[in-house]
């Protein structure tokens, strides 16, 4: 009877244990997910957007994104006028700051018309 109740109690306490250190690791998973999640692409309510928020939002480089404004601004300094939605930004204390909606306009402009920047050379299709 004693082996019984021992045996018992064994697997209880077992499981018991068990159930805890699972517990503790998934909730570890969880929580580094979570938090890798917010470091990626995870901009929730937020519509104004950073250098480096946008160029992760873009899937680009920063300089790439500074690419992208400064062709343009060449652009139209060169020619006097720009065709199309200019990449959208304003700039508070020398940093530039994006909003998000205004970002996805002009990603479909640019899309539908298939336009093409050189960030090297500087010049736009």
């Amino acid at each position: 009877m004693f082996k019984k109740n021992f045996a018992m109690a064994s697997i209880i306490l077992f499981i018991g244990v068990s159930i805890i250190f699972n517990g503790y690791f998934i909730g570890r998973a969880i929580s580094a997910a979570n938090i890798q999640k917010s470091n990626t692409y995870s901009f929730g309510n937020n519509k104004v957007l950073n250098l480096t928020q946008v160029a992760e939002y873009l899937n680009m480089p920063e300089e790439k994104v500074k690419g992208i404004i400064e062709t343009e601004r060449i652009k139209l300094n060169e020619t006097g006028s720009f065709s199309g939605i200019m990449f959208p930004y304003f700039t508070v204390d020398n940093e530039q700051y994006f909003y998000k909606d205004q970002i996805d306009e002009w990603l479909k402009e640019i899309a539908g018309n298939r336009r093409e920047y050189n960030t090297i050379e500087r010049w736009i299709l």
